[in-house]
């Protein structure tokens, strides 16, 4: 009951009792009438609706900043028409109002709404929650839909150039499925197959075998990048936590655009590479939060260090202090590049040369990719 009815429910009462103590049967009437009101509009309203409810996202993976499309298709199951309803449907961190129109029984409506997405994240759409009233406000009923789906909202990214191509060969070895095939270094033989350069087969071993046999053969230069991501609460604000989320998510998608292999780890121990494909890679980088508990940075520094794809190493970090820093001090040896870059820094694409490594000061992420592909691109 709405506030109009419970005032409407007191006078009539009021109205009913005065009219019975004063001997007026109009007055009387005129109170039984307001009871009666609310009462029918208690009827109304306490009819539970029999609707069924089917919701989609239109795409339900999009870019912060783009647009989708919240669409709901709302049946009409019972035997009798359904009342006009207003509704409310909530879309990450804000509501959308929804009007559902009367539906004749078996019929439906398709609503849609077109929304844009305001920042990345991983979001529920829904509950519906929905108010069905009488038509002069008496009674209110609210329902509520269960019913939720899943937004992706993956970070902005900014096109970066990848690392340099490596200079030196990898002494260690690496493991021939983990290297790029194509290249002039010999890294074992496997069967033929359909497609394969006539030129790379190896007659002797063929002819031992007992069929074709092919030099399989690897790119052993390909730049090969280890992503640090510091997810430390403290260094950041909310802005440039998302700003570092985006540097480092452009660096894992340029390696990505040009084949090369990565690896991205985060401060407080989450790992992917790329043998993920890229769109769980963009909802790795979707799902990214600043970390709960205290996050180690040298702890993820010490595994960048011992990856074999990580030849060249970049650390996103907020305002970290020196003591920080210096937790890729021991470890520049162990990478052909290092490039540490400081996000929400007061200073603008500001780059330092350090020994061993590169220091880039980024106020925001378009800063951090003009400074970054000004130094790549050399």
């Amino acid at each position: 009951m709405t506030p109009a009815g419970r005032g409407t429910l007191t006078v009539g009462v009021a109205i009913t009792l005065l009219g019975l103590l004063i001997g007026y049967p109009a007055v009387t009437s005129m109170g039984a009438t307001l009871i009666a009101a609310v009462v029918i509009a208690l009827i109304l309203v306490g009819r539970p609706s029999d609707t069924s409810l089917e919701r989609k996202l239109i795409p339900d993976r999009v870019t912060e900043g783009e647009s989708f499309v919240g669409q709901l298709t709302i049946t009409n199951r019972g035997r009798r028409t359904s009342n006009a309803a207003r509704g409310a449907e909530r879309f990450g961190d804000r509501d959308v109002t929804i009007r559902i129109p009367a539906l004749d029984p078996g019929e439906s409506v398709v609503i849609a709404n077109e929304i844009r997405a305001g920042h990345r994240g991983v979001f529920d759409v829904g509950p519906l929650r929905v108010r069905t009233g009488d038509p002069i406000g008496l009674a209110r009923r609210g329902d509520l839909d269960s019913d939720l789906s899943r937004l992706v909202v993956h970070p902005r990214l900014h096109d970066v150039s990848p690392f340099p191509a490596g200079r030196h060969r990898d002494l260690e070895g690496i493991p021939s499925g983990a290297a790029a095939e194509g290249g002039i270094t010999f890294a074992d033989l496997r069967d033929y197959v359909p497609g394969d350069d006539l030129r790379l087969i190896h007659w002797r071993s063929s002819a031992r075998a007992g069929k074709l046999t092919v030099r399989h053969n690897v790119d052993v230069h390909r730049p090969r990048t280890s992503v640090i991501l510091d997810t430390t609460p403290a260094v950041y604000t909310h802005e440039a936590f998302e700003d570092a989320v985006r540097a480092a998510a452009s660096i894992a998608a340029s390696a990505m655009r040009h084949g090369f292999p990565f690896t991205v780890r985060t401060s407080d121990g989450k790992v992917i590479d790329d043998r993920s494909p890229r769109l769980a890679v963009l909802d790795f980088f979707a799902a990214v939060t600043p970390a709960a508990h205290q996050a180690d940075l040298a702890v993820a520094a010490l595994a960048a260090s011992r990856d074999p794809s990580g030849w060249s190493c970049a650390l996103i970090t907020g305002r970290a202090g020196v003591d920080a820093l210096r937790s890729f001090g021991p470890l520049r040896h162990r990478f052909e590049q290092l490039t540490m870059v400081r996000m929400g820094s007061d200073e603008r694409s500001k780059v330092y040369d350090l020994a061993g490594a590169l220091l880039i000061n980024s106020a925001t992420s378009e800063d951090f990719a003009h400074a970054w592909n000004k130094r790549m691109r050399r």
